[in-house]
């Protein structure tokens, strides 16, 4: 019996970063709500069994590409001097990854103490907002609120400008407006 040729695809050891590459590659190309573990073993080269030695199940994979986009997120956010750069910052990642920004924004929030790796992830976007809204002669809880009304303000003027709801000029209008009301306060 001769032994079996080794995989072009796929090297020992390196599933689980394969498979997760694989999963982020295929949301960022047709979003989240199709992919599954099947479509990333395909693309990988292995069973699809072979992926539950890495990942429990479709959810976790989608939050291994869910973690990496949060880190992603707040690289250019740690560039932003100001709430404007922020602003831009924030719909200017979502606005270029607009299937990666929706799946990260599904995941559950009431879960995620579960996940430490995805907490921490979204804490480094979190964090950078605090820097930026955060007044130290506020209270914590006054900060948090202005974080969370800055990133609510965000996510929602996101889901109507990506729904087509707003009446602005373009992208490019769109930041400029929510920039506006964010510095209104």
């Amino acid at each position: 019996m001769s032994p079996r040729p080794a995989r072009d695809t796929y090297h020992h050891g390196a599933l689980r970063a394969e498979a997760a590459q694989a999963a982020y590659d295929l949301v960022v190309e047709g979003g989240h709500e199709a992919l599954s573990l099947r479509k990333v073993a395909e693309r990988v080269g292995v069973a699809h069994r072979s992926l539950y030695n890495h990942f429990a199940d479709r959810e976790a994979l989608l939050d291994a590409v869910a973690e990496r986009g949060y880190v992603q997120l707040a690289q250019p956010l740690k560039g932003a001097a100001d709430p404007a750069g922020y602003v831009a910052a924030y719909l200017g990642f979502a606005l270029a990854h607009p299937n990666l920004y929706r799946l990260m924004r599904s995941r559950p929030h009431a879960t995620m103490k579960l996940k430490p790796a995805l907490q921490a992830a979204v804490h480094l976007g979190i964090t950078e907002a605090l820097r930026i809204f955060g007044r130290p002669e506020r209270s914590s809880a006054e900060n948090r609120r202005a974080v969370m009304k800055t990133i609510i303000l965000l996510q929602g003027g996101l889901s109507m400008h990506l729904g087509g709801v707003l009446d602005v000029d373009g992208d490019e209008g769109f930041i400029a407006e929510l920039q506006a009301m964010v510095a209104s306060g």
